[in-house]
């Protein structure tokens, strides 16, 4: 790896995004003891030289802090079924699944889907 890819190279240049977005999806909240809110994590993205140095769980990670600072108990995502390195992630960074989209999803040609939750807290992950 040379030095134009690593992720030290650049303080200033932006090589991941997730947004984050405060919702009260009832589909979502059935699966959340005690909370009418949550934090839900969507669009993280990792520039393709960036992948596989960490830069997907540090953003994760800043996305628990946020949940701490902000007050809330939980944070949720989605993730395709079939994407096996997102759910690996995902579960490495604490989420668990709590549901999935119905089976007749595929019959009209869409992928389905997992929802996955965690409990506010930062944690020490790989």
């Amino acid at each position: 790896m040379n030095a134009s890819n690593s992720i030290y190279a650049s303080v200033q240049e932006i090589v991941g995004v997730v947004d984050v977005t405060v919702q009260r999806e009832d589909d979502v909240i059935r699966h959340l003891e005690g909370a009418e809110e949550y934090l839900y994590v969507s669009g993280i993205a990792v520039l393709k030289n960036f992948r596989r140095q960490k830069v997907a769980t540090i953003l994760l990670k800043a996305c628990d802090a946020l949940s701490l600072l902000w007050g809330f108990n939980y944070l949720a995502l989605r993730a395709y079924e079939d994407d096996s390195a997102a759910c690996k992630l995902y579960k490495n960074a604490g989420y668990r699944v709590v549901s999935r989209d119905p089976l007749w999803i595929t019959w009209i040609g869409r992928k389905r889907r997992v929802l996955m939750i965690k409990n506010s807290v930062l944690r020490d992950w790989n």
